[in-house]
């Protein structure tokens, strides 16, 4: 494990007001830089303190608040992977490792006082939240875990380094207190444990208000009064790739008890907001297309007369591959009825859209599957070098349009040549099965075809059979991802 110690601090820390909140007596901090786990020491005295621009704090003067417009993400298949967290496709909230505007930029520390060589141990002793906290770095191998409040993360590390950045990763919205016990070692020394210190978070848009009423009075959270609803969307991602998941969720503040929304989207500042259709949860999911780029995108939620209760501001999709745009292929779609498990195998005239219908049990009974075909992907090569080509494709994930996710690696298929230019020596990729078959499945780019250098020039037509596998826990709804190709 890396080590920590103090460096300057040279962004700026902002000290939020909360003259009306629950945090009337504390420094709220909402962005800057600040090493939160800090060993301070005086007159040979250590102490575990959190070190701003605003001085040396103790852990009870102070509130990180984590604001969802800044803080929220969309968990990858990466990220899943780390003890605690949410399942991919879901929305958490993410103080980061490294710098961005806007938001918290939280490490690790300790006081130049201290002899080098010198190591401190940080464990989490008592932890209380709405979610979970975990805490990582990104590394070249993936995630690596420092510390998190699940059953199953690391308790403590130990650090020997200078500084620290890490990311702070927080499940769901509401107030966390973490109480950290440290113990440092000296060259030479014995451990020497630290009096504990309790850190809190705020992660919500709005800082609670203080209880300065009776019920129903402003300030008294018992009641509505006349406090605003405040819907604002969470789990927008910087960007998107084609083929991948927008999985965007609706937050009340203060929650209302009401759950009827409507989503809508919009090309650009100029264009006219359309419903989403079925779209009428907290949660809208969609696979992103590369024509999404710039898409707004708000939610609306209503009471029980279908009167607005609150309207959020519009979030934007930013798709960006990285210069390599894949061609959007055509949409995948399987369906689990919520009182049956039948499937029907219907392919729909158009060659952009495969309906495998309805999902069926495996006569194992281990399994629901559905099958069906691709219809023709075309490939033409005028090139004069005539150097061949291979045709790849791959489906990043599945969703439903209330957030429900099924990863890509769930869909195998059977490559086939359709047809071919005289003179092409075209050949299907190899079948590629999928994870509950024991294989790779299409999460990850796969051949589709390819045609051999000096008999490429021409046109083919490819195809595949498909087999979609999903595990029998798998929640009714209808499936739908995006084959995407590329050709090179």
């Amino acid at each position: 494990m890396a080590a920590l110690a103090a460096t300057a601090l040279a962004l700026p820390a902002q000290a939020v007001p909360v003259e009306d909140s629950v945090y009337a007596d504390r420094t709220v901090m909402s962005t800057g830089h600040l090493d939160l786990l800090y060993v301070h020491v005086v007159d040979g005295q250590k102490s575990l303190l959190a070190h701003t621009e605003l001085g040396d704090l103790e852990a009870s003067e102070l509130v990180l608040h984590a604001k969802p417009s800044v803080a929220a993400r969309t968990v990858s298949a990466m990220v899943a992977t780390l003890p605690g967290m949410k399942a991919q496709g879901e929305t958490y909230y993410l103080l980061p490792q490294s710098s961005q505007p806007g938001q918290l930029f939280v490490g690790f520390g300790y006081s130049s006082a201290l002899p080098t060589g010198t190591s401190v141990t940080h464990a989490i002793t008592d932890f209380e939240g709405p979610g979970e906290l975990v805490v990582w770095q990104n590394t070249e191998d993936g995630p690596l875990p420092f510390v998190g409040s699940a059953d199953d993360a690391p308790s403590s590390f130990t650090s020997s380094a200078s500084h620290e950045h890490v990311n702070w990763g927080f499940t769901d919205l509401g107030e966390y207190t973490i109480t950290v016990t440290s113990s440092v070692t000296v060259p030479g020394g014995i451990a020497e444990t630290l009096a504990p210190a309790t850190y809190t978070v705020y992660v919500g848009e709005d800082l609670p208000a203080a209880d300065n009423g009776g019920p129903g009075e402003p300030g008294d959270p018992s009641g509505p009064g006349d406090t605003e609803t405040v819907l604002t969307v969470t789990g927008l991602a910087h960007h998107y790739h084609a083929g991948g998941i927008a999985s965007l969720t609706a937050v009340q503040e203060p929650d209302t008890g009401e759950s009827h929304y409507h989503w809508f989207t919009r090309e650009g500042d100029a264009g006219e907001w359309e419903v989403v259709p079925g779209a009428s949860s907290e949660t809208y999911s969609f696979v992103v297309r590369t024509a999404d780029d710039g898409l707004q995108v708000k939610a609306v939620l209503y009471g029980q007369d279908h009167g607005v209760i609150a309207e959020s501001e519009p979030v934007t999709i930013d798709v960006d591959d990285h210069g390599n745009d894949p061609v959007n292929g055509p949409t995948i779609t399987a369906t689990l009825p919520a009182n049956e498990g039948s499937l029907t195998v219907s392919v729909a005239p158009e060659n952009r859209e495969v309906d495998l219908g309805d999902l069926t049990l495996a006569p194992e009974a281990d399994r629901h599957v559905a099958d069906g075909s691709l219809k023709p992907i075309t490939v033409t090569d005028t090139r004069s070098s005539d150097q061949g080509w291979v045709a790849s494709g791959r489906v990043r994930a599945f969703t439903t349009i209330d957030g429900s996710t099924l990863h890509g690696s769930h869909l195998g298929w059977e490559p086939t040549v359709l047809g071919a230019s005289d003179g092409q020596s075209v050949t299907a990729g190899p079948a590629v099965a999928g994870t509950l078959s024991e294989g790779p499945g299409l999460s990850a780019w796969r051949v589709l075809g390819q045609a051999t250098e000096g008999a490429g020039r021409g046109t083919a037509q490819l195809g595949a059979g498909l087999l979609l596998e999903a595990p029998t826990t798998l929640t009714a709804g209808t499936y739908t991802g995006m084959l995407i190709l590329t050709v090179i």
